[in-house]
């Protein structure tokens, strides 16, 4: 009988099964390899370069994990030989300095976590920051190093890395159901496997709910969003190669709280700014094959064009080649922190990264062990 078993392998997934795995416990991993989006059964937003990390939020509790998880990225790196973070910064901008949601808490923030923001007036943007277009109408806030931006795909690969070096096993499949009992959770898979674990850590994202894999329901939202690839050669991203990450508390009718990346290389070759942002356009699921088919054909041309614009307004010395759009997803909770809860005495869930949470999945992996335990 397996010791924990962890269903999902995304930042939180792979981040408990490498706390589990340090303190000891016999870990089972259960996840499946990505696969084209066209051929998807579950579809995670890891699935991707870039996220930008950072010590802003909207409240401090968050705050607190995203430092306690940027100061673990290079221990994770060194032991698992993968590297994953670029500490380039992040900028915020606004139409006032204490204006956007991330920064509202600006001095609790500097006085909690010991850091400064720099400020900048929209006359020394510019000249600060010599990729932004001038006369921008927004104020900045910079964060600096440690904030930057890391690579989730690669973050995964590392904690799994780490996990395995401490025993942890793994397994390409999908569970489908989790029955809980009262010596053991029998889980059963995609390929007809039957497992039997004392202990389960259900981390499955947007699929917790949708698949049916919680016995005990945990109240959430699951939405989609739209993501802008906006290509650029490698000489400009050489160029670009000290620009920071950013958000934006853009001035739009279709977008809001935007984020940015600097130029990052895909699997393609090919270099890409990454902008994400909320829409009014942005829609929400209650079924899996609602969800299914937005992965699959969802129609983002109506935010792009408001992302595209974006691009082009805080960049006007760059020269595009082209610009693409994809969908994503978001799993979101009334009170924008995850619920870390046990549902069973044997079973465990985490539920509602809140778009945000990648950068700290080493922390929350961490806490659903703790609450595993508790």
């Amino acid at each position: 009988m397996i010791d924990v078993l962890i269903i999902g392998a995304g930042p939180i997934g792979s981040g408990a099964a490498h706390a589990a795995s340090a303190q000891g416990h016999a870990v089972t991993v259960i996840a499946p390899h990505e696969v084209a989006r066209d051929h998807h059964i579950v579809w995670s937003s890891h699935y991707d370069q870039g996220r930008i990390t950072h010590r802003s939020a909207r409240n401090l509790t968050l705050a607190h994990w995203a430092n306690q998880a940027i100061h673990q990225y290079r221990s994770i790196e060194t032991q698992s030989g993968i590297d994953f973070y670029t500490p380039c910064g992040t900028l915020t901008l606004s139409a006032s300095s204490d204006g956007f949601s991330y920064t509202q808490q600006r001095r609790q923030l500097e006085q909690e976590l010991n850091f400064s923001y720099e400020e900048y007036t929209p006359d020394a943007l510019s000249k600060r920051f010599h990729m932004l277009s001038c006369n921008l109408p927004y104020s900045g806030l910079y964060d600096g190093p440690p904030a930057g931006i890391i690579n989730p795909r690669q973050m995964v690969a590392a904690q799994l890395a780490c996990a395995t070096q401490l025993g942890a096993v793994q397994h390409n499949d999908i569970v489908t159901s989790v029955h809980p009992h009262h010596e053991y959770v029998a889980i059963r898979t995609h390929t007809g496997v039957e497992h039997r674990a004392q202990r389960v850590i259900i981390a499955a994202g947007a699929y917790s709910g949708l698949y049916g894999l919680l016995s005990s329901p945990i109240t959430h939202t699951i939405k989609g969003e739209t993501i802008t690839l906006g290509e650029v050669d490698a000489s400009t991203a050489a160029h670009l190669r000290d620009m920071p990450s950013m958000m934006v508390d853009c001035d739009s009718p279709i977008i809001e709280d935007a984020y940015l990346t600097p130029p990052i290389q895909y699997p393609d070759g090919k270099w890409y700014i990454k902008l994400g942002s909320n829409s009014v356009y942005d829609p929400f699921f209650e079924s899996y094959e609602a969800l299914s088919h937005w992965i699959r054909h969802g129609d983002v041309t109506a935010t792009h064009h408001a992302q595209k614009e974006l691009l082009i307004t805080l960049f006007d010395q760059i020269e595009w080649r082209s610009f693409q759009s994809i969908p994503c997803v978001i799993t979101r909770t009334p009170s924008g922190l995850p619920e870390i809860r046990r549902i069973h005495p044997r079973i465990t869930a985490v539920v509602g990264c809140n778009g945000s949470l990648a950068k700290s999945g080493n922390i929350v992996g961490q806490l659903a062990v703790k609450t595993m335990l508790s």
